[in-house]
């Protein structure tokens, strides 16, 4: 395991765990249990500090919904927030690349994979973004790990967790992995959810809505959703909004005593 962690290393790629410093404390705070145990990132640590809004939707994506997460990215910039989606088709990467490519603005990006870390670092303008110190991308799996529908939900919950509200931007009625994603936030708690109300959004957004997520109409509505939720206060890396101690993720059978 050192040898494979210290090759890691070598290729630009962090292996990071609860007890250090970079480990989102969102994490803990939200998903407790559930958070990931090891997390390989490539990119600036310091970003996970930063907070961001998570921008999440179907690959195939109209021309409308492409304005709107494009749209909410570079409001995110302007911000001073971070983008967070999952590196797919689609949605999520109109939303990093509008982030990272955003004109007079200290635009970054996070992005939680599902598919192979290393293919992606193999991308000119992803290792540029990555050298600028603009992009993070970062997983829960082998950084040399293939696309599943299993890797797609494990890092969904990354996303929600790990942002101050992520906006679904278009979403199919029960299918796909975008409503499930969504659905799943929303029934555990994982992270605020908000939901397009607008041209280019998708068949499920209605629904979502209906179970919870936040309508947002106009990205003037985002901008004080987002301000709002910065003005919240938000665990630190050692404690809890209520005093008590963050409680680590450990794998069965293990115990943070002693």
């Amino acid at each position: 395991m050192a040898f494979e962690v210290d090759r890691l290393k070598q290729s630009g790629i962090h292996t990071i765990t609860p007890f250090d410093e970079h480990y989102p404390c969102l994490f803990r705070y939200r998903l407790k249990e559930k958070a990931p145990v090891v997390l390989h990132a490539a990119g600036s640590l310091e970003l996970f500090s930063r907070s961001g809004l998570g921008v999440v939707g179907s690959r195939d994506i109209c021309e409308e919904g492409a304005e709107v997460a494009q749209g909410a990215a570079r409001l995110a910039s302007r911000l001073g927030l971070s983008v967070v989606s999952g590196g797919a088709r689609g949605v999520d990467q109109l939303a990093m690349n509008a982030a990272v490519d955003e004109e007079g603005a200290a635009g970054t990006a996070i992005g939680f994979l599902a598919d192979s870390m290393e293919r992606q670092l193999k991308r000119p303008d992803t290792r540029r973004a990555i050298l600028d110190g603009r992009a993070l991308l970062c997983t829960p799996y082998k950084p040399d790990a293939r696309f599943t529908t299993g890797t797609a939900m494990g890092r969904n919950k990354l996303i929600y967790a790990g942002s101050l509200t992520t906006l679904v931007v278009a979403s199919d009625v029960e299918s796909g992995g975008t409503w499930a994603g969504a659905v799943e936030a929303l029934k555990h708690g994982f992270g605020p959810v908000s939901v397009w109300r607008g041209s280019g959004e998708g068949p499920g957004n209605e629904r979502l809505e209906r179970l919870g997520a936040a309508p947002v109409g106009s990205l003037d509505e985002l901008e004080d959703l987002l301000i709002e939720a910065q003005d919240k206060p938000t665990p630190d890396k050692q404690h809890m909004p209520d005093g008590g101690e963050a409680q680590l993720p450990f794998p069965p059978g293990f115990s943070n005593q002693g």
